[in-house]
């Protein structure tokens, strides 16, 4: 399910990457499904996980946000 950046002043995929980078103790992803909600922060992503993430409510753009094995984050 694709999951909502918040707070919701990133313009662009783009300037989500620069934030995740600089600070992602800051980047807040909901995941508003029925069955399983969860809210957490960037930097709580698990070794190999990504999530799909969307700026709410435009969803003028879309990312994959994500922890490499190697543990760095990473935007796409």
């Amino acid at each position: 399910m694709t999951c909502i950046v918040s707070p919701h002043h990133f313009p662009t995929k783009k300037a989500l990457r620069l934030w995740v980078m600089k600070d992602p103790e800051l980047v807040e992803i909901v995941d508003p499904s029925i069955v399983s909600p969860r809210r957490f922060i960037a930097s709580h992503l698990k070794l190999g996980e990504e999530v799909v993430v969307t700026n709410h409510p435009k969803r003028s753009w879309f990312a994959q946000v994500g922890r490499k094995v190697d543990g760095t984050l990473y935007v796409k």
